[in-house]
């Protein structure tokens, strides 16, 4: 998602420039797409920015209604959500966390979102020095997607928790880890790419 918002969501004055929250997410997304649009993949490929996530999720949900009025809900096989990438604790080393789908609306998709997340888990530990962390999914714009029924997971730094910057004005360029937001960028492309050569090799 590409809004931000401040602590106080009714000031309307204050600055709530998002870098984290999610301006990274958002940069990883452009990158993904500049590398990706020179590769000629086998799977169709996606990438979707939405406003209105910090509201409620509202441009995901607009866009699921957008799909369904077009019947394409059901060719949705895997949605990845970057939600908070670029914050790392100075003591802390390159964790990342991995959520998978446990007990939401579409129960038989827990153990392919899991599957998926241990599969994206193994490729952060074949291509980068990432440390993957698996955990339940939380709340971002994978959920009208999971209530859809597509299999989701979501990738994020811990900035809910551990970001002392999240929805503050503070949260600019300069306290972000441009080398750790790029691992991950780097593990997710990774992910599609191997992604795609499995599903190339599986049509032989």
């Amino acid at each position: 998602h590409y809004d931000s918002r401040a602590e106080n969501i009714n000031n309307s004055e204050v600055r709530a420039p998002g870098a984290d929250d999610n301006a990274s997410g958002v940069s990883a997304i452009l990158e993904l797409v500049r590398i990706l649009s020179h590769v000629n993949l086998t799977l169709n490929v996606e990438f979707v920015l939405f406003s209105g996530e910090e509201q409620g999720k509202w441009g995901s949900n607009k866009y699921i209604k957008y799909l369904d009025d077009k019947n394409r809900t059901k060719n949705i096989d895997l949605y990845i959500n970057f939600d908070m990438i670029g914050y790392r604790p100075s003591n802390e080393s390159n964790k990342v966390i991995l959520e998978y789908d446990v007990g939401n609306k579409y129960l038989q998709n827990d153990n392919y979102s899991k599957t998926i997340a241990l599969f994206t888990k193994q490729i952060a530990s074949n291509y980068t020095n990432l440390q993957s962390q698996l955990a339940k999914l939380g709340n971002s714009d994978f959920i009208p997607f999971e209530e859809l029924g597509s299999t989701v997971i979501g990738i994020h730094d811990e900035g809910v928790t551990k970001n002392p910057n999240y929805h503050k004005s503070s949260d600019t360029p300069n306290t972000l880890n441009i080398e750790y937001a790029t691992s991950i960028t780097k593990m997710t492309l990774a992910t599609i790419l191997e992604l795609d050569r499995l599903n190339k090799y599986s049509k032989r």
